[in-house]
């Protein structure tokens, strides 16, 4: 499968069958992120894989005693406009693989120096994004697109981030490394067609 075949026909799947992939397309999956493009080199990332069922069950609880905490504490009016996503948040739990994506810790060259200059987050985030955090997206897409060209389905997941202290505490890690995103792999079960994609016309202008 070649990269523009890949990309034409990716798309993001939640129900998975009982396979697992090999320890060396794990590898490869997450080799593919190791080279994707970061902020000035900062490779800012780390990658962790779960194959372990009990590992998966755990993140998920930390997951739904978030939501829980949620419904305790926000107002019903809200709580009702997110209780959905408890599903969304854990069915990884079925996917042979999970991908837990983390942003290490990595000093920024620009940012600091318009910290330095006087400049407030907010006026630089205004002028330049968040250039780490758009780094691990680069890798998460390369892990995403590699999957597809092994024949698996993934789902590019944030809902479940809510539970940060819970699944750090899990997956061993310490502050300031963050978990950003997870991916859900396996080898899709039934055929997904791929969502609905704006026409190109509507998201793309060529100035000549």
């Amino acid at each position: 499968m070649d990269i523009f075949e890949a990309i034409d026909t990716r798309h993001t799947t939640r129900v998975y069958t009982n396979k697992k992939p090999t320890v060396d397309e794990v590898k490869r999956i997450i080799n593919s992120a190791r080279l994707a493009p970061s902020a000035v080199n900062s490779q800012n990332w780390k990658f962790i894989a779960v194959l372990s069922d009990d590992v998966k069950n755990r993140l998920a609880d930390e997951i739904l005693k978030k939501y829980d905490e949620f419904e305790k504490t926000m107002p019903s009016h809200l709580y009702d406009k997110i209780k959905g996503f408890k599903g969304h948040s854990t069915f990884f739990t079925k996917a042979p693989l999970l991908i837990v994506c983390v942003q290490t810790y990595a000093p920024k060259f620009l940012e600091g120096i318009l910290e330095e200059f006087g400049m407030t987050e907010e006026e630089i985030l205004d002028i330049r994004p968040d250039s780490q955090l758009l780094s691990m997206g680069g890798a998460v897409e390369n892990m995403s697109l590699a999957c597809h060209a092994l024949g698996y389905s993934s789902c590019w997941m944030v809902a479940p981030v809510i539970a940060q202290e819970g699944m750090r505490r899990i997956l061993n890690l310490k502050k300031p490394d963050q978990i950003v995103s997870l991916l859900a792999i396996g080898e899709e079960q039934t055929e997904t067609k791929r969502s609905a994609k704006k026409d190109l016309d509507e998201v793309m202008e060529i100035i000549e």
